[in-house]
């Protein structure tokens, strides 16, 4: 893929492009999400840390918040280039491009709610993430039905 290409696809939300390359680079983003959530899911335990029997410095806990700090940074960005895919598409078949960010939004707020739930002192009932990641998985499955396999 050449810089031009690279950037119209996503840097860019004006254009249109069609269901075959949208579905192609939609499964690519989410999959290297996910990818990287696994990850992330793998190395957490690193950074659950006594401070009474560790010393201050922990290797691990250090190179999983750093990992944290860039795995952060790439979901946003892949994340962007999400939105910018699908407006693109939303285009292509004549819908609102605002509608490009339900999905990229829903998991987000899913996200956040996972986090939130241990930390916020039950302020959270435990059922709550698990509703806000139905409804991404509702809105990712939404999407991925109209723009990836309905044809203009």
């Amino acid at each position: 893929m050449d810089k031009g290409d690279f950037s119209f696809l996503f840097r860019q939300s004006e254009g249109t492009i069609s269901a075959p390359l949208w579905r192609r680079w939609t499964l690519v983003l989410t999959g290297l999400c996910v990818a990287l959530a696994i990850v992330w899911k793998l190395i957490t335990p690193w950074t659950e840390r006594d401070l009474a029997t560790q010393g201050l410095f922990d290797l691990k806990a250090f190179i999983a918040f750093v990992y944290l700090l860039g795995f952060v940074g790439v979901v946003l960005l892949a994340q962007v280039s999400q939105y910018n895919l699908s407006a693109k598409r939303c285009r292509a078949k004549s819908h609102a491009p605002g509608w490009a960010g339900v999905w990229p939004l829903s998991a987000f707020v899913a996200a956040a709610a996972f986090w939130a739930q241990p930390n916020f002192f039950g302020l959270l009932p435990a059922f709550v993430p698990w509703l806000f990641l139905a409804v991404a998985a509702a809105a990712f499955c939404a999407q991925f039905l109209e723009l990836g396999l309905r044809q203009d």
